[in-house]
């Protein structure tokens, strides 16, 4: 589309052309927004999608610090192990 169309477009019409392009999209890509049902679905399978990150991210986490523990751990034990064999 030319400049000289988009500047004699309408407020109204370049809204209606960019929401029909925006659910093209969205249908392409496997998103129906044309009714609230399917809008009200598609937010929730989004909430889902943010829980299981955040779960998978947290689960992430302690393991990450349980490993980091038991290497400081198992440090802190070879030093001690060290210090009990030099004074005998």
């Amino acid at each position: 589309m030319s400049m000289r169309k988009v500047s004699a477009m309408t407020e109204d019409e370049l809204k209606a052309l960019i929401r029909d392009a925006v659910r093209e999209e969205f249908s392409a890509a496997g998103l129906r927004i044309d009714d609230a049902d399917n809008r009200d679905e598609a937010k929730e399978d989004f909430r889902f999608l943010r829980r299981l990150r955040k779960k998978t991210d947290s689960v992430a986490n302690k393991i990450g610090m349980a490993i980091i523990t038991l290497i400081v751990l198992g440090a802190c034990g070879l030093l001690w192990d060290g210090f009990r064999n030099s004074i005998k």
